[in-house]
């Protein structure tokens, strides 16, 4: 009874304390008001971001919205409230029934809302005629460096038509930009104010048709007077998506700004505008190529998902417009009849195919012997007669030996009665099983040491990520992989992207970062050698970027291209890997 009665007395104790103890341990993080707004369809609301161990009670409190009309109003908060998240947040509370719930059902044109310039006088200014500007909306991801080089101006001229005070700390929000008209008279004389009125850009004018092989028709000639616009297609705000890929379009639009800020500096940006758009202010593709968001684009780059990109593929085809497939595997099929379509990531189902033909190249090579070392039970898989059909095809002869990795140890004397003792034996081992290529490997390393034969191993390239894989075992044997991806961090010009990424953000390159600026410079740089007819003239030819290897070749006749480069690389006996081109 004693102990009855100890146990009741601290459980009252501890329900007492318990919510002191959790309000100790629990700081809300103090609400400041926002103050960023945007317009969504004429209604004015706070753009605001969650801080960690914030509360949606603490942000109605500060706002004064009840916590049902911000719920209503964000459909993305059913999932949670979450740090980092962006928060559309009535001006009034009589939003509370007349708001739309942003990035819901109905569509939305969110533009942010501007703050004329206060009018400077300390500056001699003289009033010329009326003159027309584009109006452009700074997104909150971007810097006045990131718009200078979207739109091939200078910061300075940005600063001085729209009157910036760069000192007062104030978020730069809607502003015009300067023409090279402007600019030329601010490194001619005194600073001229002009009176301007915004109006929406000139869009590039259609151009007769020509031919041009095989399957293309496209306007011809060079890029020398412009601007043309490079469309990138992301999703910024990417929760209504699913997939790791859309999470990181930052990265990858962080890399696209590198290598425009790179490429205006060598001159090659001269002709040419980037036009971003934001995918997730959208209900869908097509609402935001019924909005005319890509309008007299000449290279389009994205979306990222298959779901995203076939109505942007449709409309490039229709319009005669290159569009780049930038990251998903999955948007193979959208080649199929689309000349114009450009799948940019290798499919890694084809690095079988190439490493076999790497090994045929050299099949006349003096003393050379194939063996194919796959699992018991798996001669039927698809890699195993994939493997057997792409050397038969190839007119190659090729020793077999399979075993069951479980039945002990002692296999090596066995495998190495299927290997020549003279000759140098390139061996492939088709299977992704981590468990049987260890096993695999640690027996051809005890018969290369014991027996001293010559022997090159051929594999996939997701080994290169198995921990169990013995690192001795691949240098010894010469492991050979065919990468999609592979950055060579001794190389010049990596390093010199590095220093300019993290100058630029300081952070440091994810390989989205990597990929998007492979695919801006690759690009441009085609634009600027072949000019209209880059489409047709890339075809065939291969290029070594940062992170990716180029050859671009047609699925099918009057289709479009995939990429079918592979970066090989060898670990070597000096416990080093080099790229072998």
């Amino acid at each position: 009874m004693r102990l009855l009665t100890t146990v009741l007395c601290f459980l009252v104790v501890a329900c007492a304390t318990a919510p002191l103890a959790f309000s100790q341990d629990f700081v809300p993080t103090p609400v400041e008001i926002s103050k960023e707004k945007v317009n969504v369809n004429g209604e004015i609301f706070y753009l605001h971001k969650v801080l960690p161990k914030q509360t949606l009670y603490s942000i109605s409190k500060a706002y004064g919205i009840p916590v049902e009309v911000i719920q209503k109003v964000n459909p993305s908060l059913a999932d949670g409230l979450k740090a980092g998240m962006l928060l559309y947040i009535p001006q009034t509370t009589a939003a509370d029934t007349t708001a739309p719930a942003v990035g819901n059902s109905t569509k939305q044109t969110v533009e942010q809302t501007s703050e004329k310039p206060e009018a400077k006088t300390e500056k001699p200014q003289r009033t010329v005629k009326k003159k027309k500007y584009k109006k452009y909306n700074v997104k909150w991801y971007e810097t006045l460096d990131d718009v200078a080089v979207k739109f091939n101006v200078t910061v300075d001229a940005i600063i001085a038509l729209n009157d910036i005070d760069t000192a007062s700390g104030k978020r730069i929000r809607g502003i015009m930009i300067p023409d090279k008209e402007f600019i030329s008279s601010m490194q001619s004389g005194p600073s001229v104010k002009e009176d301007s009125e915004v109006t929406p850009a000139a869009q590039p004018e259609a151009q007769s048709i020509v031919a041009v092989p095989p399957g293309l028709k496209r306007t011809s000639g060079a890029y020398d007077d412009g601007p043309y616009v490079i469309s990138v297609v992301l999703p910024f705000n990417a929760s209504r998506l699913t997939g790791n890929l859309n999470a990181y379009a930052a990265d990858f639009y962080a890399g696209v700004l590198t290598a425009a800020g790179q490429l205006k500096e060598e001159g090659l940006m001269e002709h040419f505008v980037i036009n971003t758009v934001d995918l997730s202010q959208y209900d869908s593709s097509w609402d935001m190529i019924a909005d005319g968001a890509l309008k007299g684009s000449e290279l389009i780059i994205g979306p990222i998902s298959e779901r995203d990109l076939q109505p942007v593929a449709a409309f490039a085809k229709n319009k005669e417009i290159p569009v780049v497939s930038p990251l998903d595997l999955n948007t193979a099929s959208l080649a199929d009849g689309n000349p114009y379509f450009y799948l940019f990531p290798p499919q890694s189902d084809l690095a079988l195919s190439h490493q076999i033909d790497r090994i045929s190249d050299n099949r006349h090579a003096p003393e050379s012997s194939i063996t194919v070392i796959y699992e018991d039970g798996t001669d039927s898989s698809e890699l195993t007669l994939e493997t057997f059909h792409e050397l038969t095809e190839k007119g190659l002869q090729f020793n077999k030996f399979k075993y069951d990795f479980l039945s002990g140890r002692g296999i090596d004397n066995l495998m190495s009665q299927s290997l020549s003792p003279t000759h140098t034996n390139r061996v492939i081992i088709p299977s992704m099983n981590e468990a049987f290529i260890t096993d695999a490997l640690r027996n051809l390393n005890l018969i290369k040491s014991s027996y001293d034969y010559r022997i090159e191993v051929y594999g996939m390239s997701r080994w290169k990520s198995f921990e169990t894989i013995e690192s001795n075992y691949l240098h010894a044997l010469d492991l050979r992989l065919a990468m999609s991806y592979y950055t060579d961090y001794n190389d010049s010009l990596t390093v010199e992207f590095i220093n300019r990424y993290r100058e630029a953000f300081n952070t440091e390159p994810t390989s989205f970062s990597y990929q998007g600026y492979d695919i801006l410079t690759f690009f441009v740089k085609a634009m600027n050698t072949y000019g209209k007819d880059f489409p047709a003239a890339i075809i065939n030819e291969r290029k070594n970027l940062l992170q990716s290897d180029v050859l671009f070749l047609p699925v099918a006749p009057g289709s479009g291209c995939e990429n079918r480069a592979f970066r090989d690389i060898c670990f070597t006996k000096g416990w080093t890997v080099v790229t072998e081109r």
